[in-house]
């Protein structure tokens, strides 16, 4: 892999940003951030479904005093290569993860680091720790925010009474088309402002193929059929009132399944806490924190 770097630097109070692109084993590129301080340790954060990295910004200002951060935009999203929220088949993701991690530690010497996934980003992570991490370069922490365990919405409700192998063989269909109006975006955040920034953010896809879903769709009921089996300090969080995943199929998962995670539900916030109005923001950020920083 190689990686096509330009610097960005910054002023000396902040940390120190390098954007660069990541060319992978079949040649899509990655867009790539690093914010790094010389800190032993690192954090690789993981984006959700039409976003982009620049969304989980706020985690410089949370963990950035303690750890190295690693952004990305997955393929097809941001300024990533690849077909515009599409995706052939979902363990790409999964490669990629692993391919992006090996490169950081051939790069940059990483011994130690953390991973944090948000939403599909979430379902990346928990995917990579149960079928592909290697054991000679495991985390230190694992944080899933909403993952998709189960999904909201009238469509969340076909997708839970739906045989799994519907959706299996639906996406193995070689059509696609792009739908809007897949995630409402008025259901990110209690601030309406949310919304009307999502929307004026070009780097965000207001359109989704249904591929793409269904490849989630599928390997959700894949990965959150059996224990994920982490070995390291897990947690998990979701708003009571999520309506984009749903908060009851993933209480009962870790609660009934996986119990290794310490589970944060945060009463009455949707589904981007980082996002969410104060009384339910400040509190998430201090359990980032305490989750993060408690042994640094």
């Amino acid at each position: 892999m190689k990686g096509n770097s330009k610097k960005r630097e910054k002023g000396s109070d902040d940390m120190k940003g390098e954007e660069f692109f990541i060319k992978l084993q079949d040649d899509i590129e990655i867009h790539a951030e690093v914010y790094e301080k010389g800190h032993p340790q690192w954090l690789i954060v993981t984006h959700g479904i039409g976003e982009h990295l620049g969304r989980h910004h706020y985690l410089k200002e949370i963990l950035g005093s303690k750890f190295n951060l690693f952004f990305y935009d997955l393929r097809g999203h941001g300024l990533s290569m690849g077909e515009d929220a599409y995706i052939h088949d979902f363990q790409d993701y999964i490669e990629d993860l692993d391919q992006l991690l090996n490169y950081l530690r051939k790069r940059f010497r990483i011994e130690r680091y953390s991973l944090f996934g948000h939403s599909m980003g979430a379902l990346i992570t928990s995917s990579y720790m149960q079928r592909k991490v290697s054991e000679d370069f495991y985390p230190e922490k694992v944080y899933l925010n909403a993952p998709p365990v189960g999904f909201g919405g009238p469509g969340g409700g076909i997708v839970k009474v739906a045989p799994h192998a519907l959706f299996g063989a639906l996406a193995k269909s070689p059509l696609s088309v792009r739908l809007g109006g897949l995630v409402d975006l008025n259901y990110l955040s209690h601030d309406p402002l949310v919304a009307q920034r999502y929307r004026e953010d070009t780097r965000n896809h207001l359109t989704l193929h249904t591929k793409l879903i269904l490849e989630m769709v599928k390997c959700s009921g894949e990965t959150f059929n059996k224990p994920l089996n982490v070995n390291c300090s897990s947690y998990v969080s979701v708003g009571s009132g999520d309506k984009i995943v749903c908060p009851k199929s993933l209480i009962d998962y870790f609660t009934y399944i996986e119990k290794s995670f310490d589970l944060k539900v945060f009463d009455g916030a949707f589904h981007e806490i980082h996002n969410e109005i104060e009384k339910y923001r400040l509190p998430y950020f201090e359990h980032l924190k305490d989750c993060f920083l408690d042994y640094l």
